[in-house]
């Protein structure tokens, strides 16, 4: 865990929102790693990977929402990179966001493959049911869920849940975005 500045959860959330964007966990804030363009591609490509499932079967999905998180200590923030709700899962609770079915997180520049997969953890302890950790460098996702901790797909492989109806998504077009 990287060491941020300590503050409370409301001096955090007092603060203005601007870049890099900042994230508030065990209380302390800690800026998110500035993406690249390859991060911003990932991320995109999984977006719009997601459109039509939220077109067919309903649901949100998007970038960089600041979800709460409920733990032992309290209320905690984090952006994941990509979040989708399915259409039964609330999404708010007043102005916070509230645990995604999916979160996403893209390794960015900088970043280890332990926080990450710390992260995705953490996300899964306290609600999140799917976590993929995608790795442009490796062109690898490890997908965090009831039944993986870390499973590694590549690029011949397929991303499927039943969590997330309609969505059954190559690995290799997401590392397409990559190519351009």
């Amino acid at each position: 865990m990287t060491t941020g500045l300590r503050m409370t959860v409301e001096q955090y959330l007092a603060l203005p929102e601007e870049k890099p964007y900042r994230e508030y966990a065990y209380g302390e804030v800690v800026s998110k790693a500035m993406p690249n363009e390859d991060h911003g591609a990932i991320a995109f490509a999984i977006q719009a990977a997601l459109l039509p499932v939220v077109r067919e079967f309903g649901g949100r999905a998007g970038p960089e929402f600041r979800v709460r998180f409920d733990t032992e200590r309290g209320p905690e923030y984090r952006l994941p990179d990509v979040a989708y709700w399915r259409p039964d899962r609330p999404r708010r609770d007043g102005e916070d966001m509230l645990p995604p079915t999916l979160a996403v997180e893209v390794r960015s520049p900088g970043e280890s493959l332990a926080s990450l997969r710390e992260k995705c953890r953490y996300y899964r302890r306290y609600g999140v049911d799917i976590c993929w950790l995608v790795d442009p460098n490796a062109r690898t996702i490890e997908i965090f869920d009831a039944a993986s901790d870390g499973l590694t797909r590549r690029e011949g492989d397929e991303l499927a849940t039943p969590l997330i109806p309609g969505l059954r998504l190559p690995v290799a077009s997401i590392f397409a975005a990559l190519e351009d």
